[in-house]
């Protein structure tokens, strides 16, 4: 598993002139429990190099067990020191991503194209995403299908209450508990310094400096339910077998069981969980509630090494998976710009609106087509 960590670069308390940064704690206790369960971990910033420390994070009634570890481990120091430039990151280079706090992101991450991008693109994969503290203001400019991400969401951060006891309520550029709520989120919080976490969805966030460690945990935890028993769809997680009902096997051959698994993972969010071996093991695919199991040995055979394609015939059809599906032609404008291959464009056909799709690699051993045809009908 990889874990991009994001930490501000930004130094300055508004017109303090007073120093700020990142929360020594917000990141060290994270980092560690990630680097204990051997996760492999990439930190970056908006300038790149060394992040700036609030100098307040490291007093003598601020110390814990986790900066006291960070002090003695030369590695982590020097990931620290050496961060890589934020605007160079991209969210299908990782799993998930974690943002520790301190107020400095309130200045730059909160308002950074890159950051805001970011977040999401990875929330827009289908991968979750964690903040802790003052970082879940960070997601003031993020949105998802046109609103913001943290609408309807359950979510915590920095309180007001915390932020007057820092009595910095007229410094920092907005209140993270007024701002979630302002965005529509449904805020929720414990007494001042207290632990707590909150997981909604794929949206994980941590009240304060105590919640470091708790929502690492949480975010490690999502990770291996969704690696393990489920696949996520836009905003659904769909389990694998389901509790209720029964699962549907489709079984396909293909000539490259790589291309044509990686095809069904970009167009239709498909979960790779194998991709077969030399020995001629097929793929396994998880695409919502459905298995899709594609076999190597499609295409040209020594004793037919030419194959003649005929003109797709939605009304001849070799072999096909049937799928409905809610918006018809919401599905075919989303796949279309993902690089499927539509026979047809919705059209009326027994009834209903129907529309046909290409599997590109699924070809057969003949010398006619024998391609999948994927029939989407409106539910």
């Amino acid at each position: 598993m990889k874990i991009l960590m994001v930490l501000t670069s930004h130094d300055q308390l508004g017109n303090t002139g007073r120093p700020t940064g990142f929360w020594l704690e917000e990141f060290a206790a994270p980092y560690f429990v990630f680097r204990d369960a051997g996760i492999e971990l990439t930190l970056a910033s908006p300038k790149g190099g060394q992040p700036p420390l609030d100098p307040k994070s490291d007093l003598p009634e601020n110390q814990t067990p986790a900066m006291a570890r960070f002090k003695k481990d030369a590695a982590a120091q020097k990931a620290l020191a050496n961060t890589l430039k934020l605007a160079d990151m991209k969210a299908e280079d990782f799993d998930t991503v974690f943002y520790p706090g301190g107020h400095g992101p309130m200045w730059d991450l909160a308002e950074s194209p890159a950051s805001i991008a970011l977040l999401e693109a990875f929330y827009n994969s289908g991968k979750p995403i964690a903040l802790v503290c003052h970082s879940p203001g960070v997601l003031r400019h993020v949105t998802y299908q046109g609103a913001p991400l943290v609408k309807g969401k359950h979510v915590t951060g920095f309180t007001n209450g915390e932020e007057e006891v820092m009595q910095l309520t007229k410094v920092v550029p907005f209140l993270v508990e007024d701002e979630l709520m302002r965005l529509g989120a449904i805020f929720e919080k414990k007494a001042n310094w207290e632990p707590f976490s909150i997981t909604d969805g794929r949206l994980i966030t941590g009240q304060n400096p105590a919640s470091s460690t708790s929502a690492a945990q949480a975010l490690l935890k999502l990770m291996a339910e969704l690696s393990t028993s489920s696949v996520q769809t836009g905003e659904k997680t769909y389990e694998m077998p389901p509790r209720e009902g029964f699962s549907i096997a489709h079984f396909l051959t293909v000539a490259d069981v790589d291309r044509s698994a990686r095809f069904y993972e970009k167009v239709f969010d498909g979960r790779i969980l194998s991709k077969g071996d030399s020995e001629g093991a097929p793929a396994y695919l998880q695409i919502a509630n459905t298995w899709l199991l594609v076999n190597p040995g499609g295409g040209p055979t020594p004793d037919k090494p030419t194959v003649t394609l005929s003109v797709p015939d939605p009304n001849k059809i070799s072999s096909f998976m049937n799928i409905r599906v809610a918006d018809i032609q919401a599905c075919y404008k989303l796949w279309k710009s993902r690089g499927a291959e539509f026979i047809t464009e919705p059209i009326p056909k027994y009834g209903e609106i129907r529309c046909y799709i290409r599997d590109p690699d699924h070809r057969g051993r003949t010398e006619h087509s024998a391609e999948v045809r994927i029939i989407f009908q409106k539910d």
